[in-house]
């Protein structure tokens, strides 16, 4: 699986191209915003777009989904419990100065699912906490965790929607659980491992 990462937008929000090698099928993961720079990485690479997939709906994170719908005719899944925060998304924009146009939603994804890409796959683990409908994307050696944990740090906890307890367990139980040499790719910030985080993350140390 290749992974490039094109970092997006005014809060620096990572988006995710997920490409297997062999069919150049491809998945775009939390495309938040610059929408060209996106493609551009696409068609760098030569993938082929089959679906575009959030971990969670916060506005930073779905800017540029629109536009990505529109230029492949590609479906936008995401979990059924960030169906409002997604509905909110352009409100939330806008009290940052921002626009976005609002996503249209193709079909949910739940917990358990397997999303296969090619000959890869992707196992859905649902992460709530710091957003009601947060899921990370599990590969072979990787996770693309959105804002559930970055490198020394967590996902805010202090908005509407969020639960430090709920955050913890979901990091207890669907990241901590990983092997130590799994590649976190997070939503926000550089890429860590379960091991590094799980040794020197403040936020941790106590799950």
């Amino acid at each position: 699986m290749q992974i490039e990462m094109v970092m997006t937008g005014p809060l620096q929000e990572n988006c995710y191209v997920l490409m297997d090698e062999a069919t150049h099928d491809a998945v775009v993961v939390d495309p938040g915003d610059d929408a060209p720079r996106i493609v551009e990485a696409i068609e760098r690479v030569g993938a082929q777009p089959i679906a575009i997939v959030n971990t969670h709906c916060h506005f930073d994170h779905v800017g540029a989904v629109s536009a990505l719908q529109q230029q492949y005719r590609i479906p936008f899944y995401i979990h059924p419990n960030d169906k409002e925060m997604l509905a909110h998304a352009a409100f939330s924009a806008a009290n940052f100065g921002l626009t976005i146009e609002q996503p249209r939603v193709d079909r949910f994804i739940h917990e358990g699912e397997r999303f296969q890409i090619g000959g890869s796959e992707l196992s859905v683990r649902y992460t709530p906490g710091h957003c009601p409908g947060h899921i990370i994307l599990v590969g072979d050696g990787f996770a693309l965790v959105g804002d559930v944990v970055f490198a020394g740090s967590v996902g805010r906890t202090d908005f509407p929607g969020t639960s430090w307890d709920v955050l913890a367990q979901s990091i207890k139980r669907e990241l901590l659980t990983l092997p130590d040499d799994t590649i976190l790719f997070p939503g926000h910030g550089p890429s860590t491992t379960v091991g590094r985080e799980r040794s020197t993350n403040p936020f941790l140390q106590d799950l």
